[in-house]
């Protein structure tokens, strides 16, 4: 399986890395996607910000980003930038702990990778309950 967990800023000592790449696998088997190679890489706010202004144009952080690879590497699926103070401010929003929100965001960057999106309400719903139902499977 091909999916590596990238920690730019050695901030996820308290994430269980095992845990967290046992849930991504099933995932990925679930979706069909298990022989795509996905990176996964945890940076800080002032690095989320800086690429959310570059590739969206968006002059602020935000939780997580995910970017399609299209190449000549048909296995490489794409790249998910998680930021884990935006993930702390989410956890005492939805009332989860870290553990479970960065799952959830991984989750969520697979989605996109595999083109889900939120921009219109239905696609919204139908996101976040494959989401949800995901974690719910494979937490």
């Amino acid at each position: 399986m091909p999916l590596y967990i990238n920690d730019s800023n050695i901030k996820i000592k308290s994430i269980n890395k095992t845990l967290l790449r046992k849930t991504l696998i099933r995932t990925m088997t679930y979706l069909n996607i298990e022989k795509k190679h996905i990176d996964i890489t945890f940076i800080g706010n002032s690095k989320m910000k800086s690429l959310n202004l570059e590739y969206k144009k968006v002059n602020k952080s935000t939780d997580v980003l995910s970017f399609l690879i299209a190449g000549h590497d048909k296995a490489l699926l794409g790249e998910i930038f998680i930021c884990l103070d935006y993930a702390r401010k989410n956890c005492l929003k939805n009332k989860y702990s870290l553990a479970k929100e960065v799952k959830i965001l991984c989750i969520h960057g697979v989605l996109h990778l595999l083109g889900y999106d939120h921009a219109e309400v239905d696609d919204e719903i139908s996101m976040f309950q494959l989401q949800d139902d995901l974690y719910n499977r494979f937490r």
